[in-house]
């Protein structure tokens, strides 16, 4: 299979592939002051079928060169605010280059008129391999952190603690500015949780990538882009909230560009508290090896028995804080070599305060006992980053060069103390013995990240590129439980102290060549990474080395093909196929997580295995004039599963992530979005798919066959002049686990927005879990009992938040998505991205 890669590899790169084209170049200004117009859109259409045949957009001196065949044309000229150009040319084919001079673009008063109010509409923006979600101001996500802004994105889910996944699987990688970041770092809910969605400029959903993007991430990528301008002069935001549960917070932005400097900062501040909470029953059943009788009754050899019923109920109260700064600049060198220089600071704390009580009964006995045990937690954990980005681009149109260069710390310092208490009934008369422990745990995180990509365009569309990337994650994790005896001294329980480390290095180089022939286009390409973890694990009822691979480095290739068709500008298809990995990440290799429910104990597996993913896509979209349509049926592949595996063990049930098996997974997904009428919007996503898994759990065969069903549906309302209101509903099947079912879900959330200040301000009023119905549960079994638990993580909730821009009139017409944003490997989109 790697000889046949390899191959491939070097026939990708040996193509040959010519055109009889000319080049056809102008500049666009502005009719009103002759000034140079950047980024407006060029399209050209072939005639008399007017055919969509190619596109671009304008460089900041106005200028623009198109690649066309022999043929006439029409080329047409966009930009927002603006009334559309039309020109008409024939290319004969005798001059190479062909060009047609200025083109000048008249101002559109009517439409600048109507485009205040539409400026910062939140907005899908659907592609065949990538969706953007350009975070507004009108669905209440300013009030909201980066968890409850995902929460909206088609085909993304979040669960009541927080954990993402997408289209069903939680192998999803979590880019910031596309790339690894200490702010989706060692606890990526948490650090989602601090990042305000006021931050947010947009957020990119990649299901199927190319190899330009690490193979990391079994489900694909999202990947969240922080806002930071590049307009001239000084412009910012400020952001006050506040809400109940008590919760309050503010936020600055501010951009201020100056010939070649553009500088940039932000500064956020949020503290939220919740409660939340849920109840877990759990019967117990025992197999007698001989006859016996138990409260007078006779039970022979071999007979099963229920023994025991456990209802607990957990109520918990969380108070989060978190502070997020963010300082950089860009300096142009010239204009086509800019460096650019962040830092990013974050320091968070958590206090919790679980209540966990227990109730037993012992039918067979008659008897019963309450039990209730209590904690009072708490977390820091601040994180520091540094950045250095190198972009350069040449004269000829698409060749580029970026470097990168990322550092990064995570630190979290966390520990509780635990009063447990033993009743003979709920009325608590009376104490029959009291335990008192105390936990703590280090841990911390280094990771350094570089990376270099190189885009060469050659003949008339065709472009190569080329990229290497290093990375280096150290990881170290040092914990205990204690329990104070009669004597009042403190000694360690070391079935739960351990001191674990994690080390990672990954080596990776890829290649890719695309093309465009007319109607079709395609990339196709090969990533190798060579991979070396070393994990090693002393105490925790062993000491010495468990290592997932010995520590000896392994190399896999990751191939990557997408094909497009465009049967006109209206409709595209699309087929591709990815290869992917999904490493283990910390969380699911600690030891173990939690000791506040001393009998419910979730645990890591620190022999997890990489899961490996075969991804095939066949997507369609369809565009009208304002609304939009995108259908995509998948197929995915999987070895090396992981799944939770439930198991008991002297009264204490311990729950643990496990390689399982072999998954094959069959789906289709639909994402529509549309303007009804002047003052509804309507957009909407489901997803089915069917998901076989087969494999092993401790010797045990099992075969699941589980279908699963999840949407999400926005409507968007515009009261008159007075305000926008926005109802969001949710809904998540039931599925089938080789050891549980989870139980379906639904929720709706509800925004109301209102602009101020003659276009300036906004406030915005938010309710999340609209009817309170929001909870995460299921039933498990195993060898011996039964438990089904449902849990909530945060109850009902309100919010109202102000917003006020400065100085960004200029929003008022559209920018291209590549402004801002980045890729895995360390800078904005190359071109080869957008053409495919």
């Amino acid at each position: 299979m790697k000889r046949q890669l390899l191959v491939l590899l070097i026939v990708v790169a040996t193509i040959q592939v010519s055109f009889a084209a000319v080049t056809v170049t102008g500049r666009v200004c502005d009719k009103s002051n002759g000034k140079p117009m950047e980024y407006a859109t060029v399209r050209a259409s072939s005639l008399p079928d007017s055919t969509f045949v190619s596109g671009c957009i304008t460089e900041p001196s106005g200028s623009f060169a198109l690649q066309l065949e022999k043929g006439r044309y029409v080329l047409e000229f966009q930009y927002m605010g603006f009334v559309t150009a039309f020109k008409d040319v024939t290319l004969d084919g005798s001059k190479g280059i062909v060009d047609i001079g200025k083109v000048s673009l008249a101002p559109d008063h009517q439409m600048l008129n109507e485009v205040d109010v539409v400026a910062e509409k939140s907005t899908y923006e659907m592609t065949l391999d990538k969706r953007v979600f350009n975070v507004g101001k009108d669905v209440g996500n300013t009030a909201g952190n980066a968890i409850e802004v995902l929460e909206n994105i088609p085909a993304v889910s979040v669960d009541v603690e927080g954990n993402v996944s997408l289209r069903g699987d939680d192998g999803v990688r979590i880019l910031i500015d596309g790339k690894e970041s200490g702010l989706s770092g060692m606890s990526t809910q948490d650090a989602l949780r601090t990042l305000q969605g006021d931050m947010i400029e947009r957020i990119e959903v990649i299901t199927n990538p190319s190899v330009r993007y690490d193979a990391e991430g079994s489900a694909g990528i999202i990947n969240i882009i922080l806002k930071k301008d590049k307009r001239q002069g000084f412009n910012g935001t400020v952001n006050v909230r506040g809400g109940y549960p008590w919760q309050y917070g503010a936020s600055l932005s501010a951009n201020y560009r100056l010939k070649r400097w553009n500088l940039f900062a932000s500064y956020g501040f949020n503290n939220r508290s919740n409660v939340g909470g849920g109840i877990n029953r759990t019967k117990r059943f025992g197999i007698y090896d001989h006859d016996t009788i138990v409260g007078g009754t006779f039970f022979a050899s071999g007979d099963t028995v229920f023994n025991q019923l456990t209802d607990q109920t957990t109520e918990r109260r969380m108070r989060r804080m978190g502070h997020n700064v963010r300082v950089g600049a860009d300096y142009y060198i010239t204009d086509n070599d800019i460096v650019s220089a962040a830092f990013v600071f974050r320091y968070g704390t958590l206090e919790t305060h679980p209540v966990v009580k227990y109730y037993d009964e012992y039918p067979l006995l008659g008897t019963s006992t309450y039990d209730e045990r209590a904690e009072d937690y708490e977390e820091t954990d601040p994180m520091y980053e540094v950045t250095l980005d190198y972009d350069k681009k040449f004269d000829r149109e698409g060749r580029s060069l970026k470097a990168n260069v990322r550092f990064f710390t995570n630190t979290e310092k966390s520990s509780s103390d635990i009063t447990e208490k033993l009743y003979p009934n709920p009325s608590m008369e009376q104490v029959l013995g009291e335990i008192y422990q105390k936990t703590g745990n280090d841990q911390s995180m280094r990771n350094l990240q570089a990376n270099i990509d190189y885009v060469h365009p050659f003949l008339t569309k065709a472009q190569w590129e080329i990229g290497a990337k290093y990375t280096k994650r150290d990881i170290g994790s040092v914990s205990f439980v204690e329990e104070r005896d009669g004597d009042g001294s403190y000694y360690p329980l070391s079935d739960y102290c351990y001191d674990y480390e994690y080390k990672e290095q990954v080596a990776a180089l890829y290649t890719s060549l695309g093309n465009d022939w007319g109607r079709w286009s395609g990339q196709v390409g090969v990533r190798a990474e060579m991979t070396d973890i070393y994990t090693n694990l002393k105490g925790y009822a062993h000491d010495g080395t468990d290592s997932i691979n010995g520590g000896k480095p392994f190399i896999d290739f990751f191939p990557s093909a997408h094909l497009n068709y465009s049967v006109n500008e209206n409709n595209q298809f699309q087929v591709s196929y990815t290869r992917r990995i999904r490493r283990p990440g910390f969380w699911q290799m600690s030891p173990f997580r939690s000791y506040n429910d001393n009998r419910n104990i979730r645990m890591g597996n620190p022999a997890l295995k990489p899961t490996y993913m075969d991804s095939y896509e066949l997507g369609y979209i369809h565009f009208w004039d304002k609304a939009s349509f995108n259908f995509t049926a998948y197929y995915r592949h999987g070895n090396n599963m992981i799944r939770n595996y439930t198991f008991e063990d002297d009264g204490v049930f311990y729950s643990m992530p496990v390689n399982f098996g072999k998954a094959d997974d069959f789906g289709i997904e639909a994402v529509a979005q549309g303007q009804m009428t002047k003052w509804w919007n309507l957009n909407g996503n489901v997803n089915f798919f069917r998901s076989y898994t087969r494999g092993y759990i401790e010797e045990q065969y099992y075969e699941t066959e589980s279908w699963m069903l999840f949407g999400r549906m926005v409507s968007k309302f515009k009261v008159s002049s007075w305000f926008d209101l926005q109802l969001t509903a949710h809904v998540m099947g039931p599925h089938k686990e080789p050891l549980g079912m989870r139980d379906g879900n639904w929720w709706m959330d509800l925004a109301v927005s209102k602009e101020i200040l003659n276009g300036n301000g906004t406030i915005t009023f938010n309710v999340r879990d609209l009817f309170n119905s929001r909870s995460w549960g299921g039933e498990s079994w195993g060898d011996g009992f039964w438990q089904y638990s449902t849990s909530t993580w945060n109850r009902r909730s309100f919010s109202l938040n102000f917003n006020y821009r400065i100085n960004q009139q200029n929003l008022k017409r559209n920018r291209p998505e590549g402004e801002g944003g980045g890729d895995d490997n360390g800078g904005e989109e190359s071109q080869s991205e957008e053409m495919y």
